[in-house]
């Protein structure tokens, strides 16, 4: 599936990227987290753009969650790792990593 293709309303789409335990202990997180700081910052630090984590259960890997403000912005990346556009996720499993924490969460208690 596309990135950008979905039934939910897009002003409303999460992007997820799933990583294994491998891609994570190779230290794959840290380039997404990087390049995704460099456009946060290179974007004047937008309202509501975040990149957010979670650990998956058991051990299994890593995801790295994008709120649907970070899509203007980071379009690349999130077509470069091919992330799967979803509805927002649980906020109990998640970290913010990097950017706009207030507004990352305003999200998630949208829904």
């Amino acid at each position: 599936m596309s990135p950008l293709s979905t039934d939910i309303p897009h002003e409303s789409l999460w992007y997820r990227i799933d990583l294994s335990r491998e891609e994570f202990e190779g230290g794959e997180a840290d380039v997404i987290e990087g390049a995704f700081r460099q456009i946060y910052f290179a974007s004047n630090a937008p309202l509501g753009m975040a990149m957010l984590s979670a650990r998956k259960s058991g051990n299994a890997g890593f995801s790295i969650y994008f709120t649907p403000r970070s899509l203007p912005h980071a379009r690349a990346l999130v077509l470069a790792y091919e992330a799967v556009p979803l509805a927002p996720p649980f906020p109990a499993a998640l970290t913010l990593r990097v950017g706009d924490g207030s507004a990352a969460m305003a999200f998630l208690k949208e829904f």
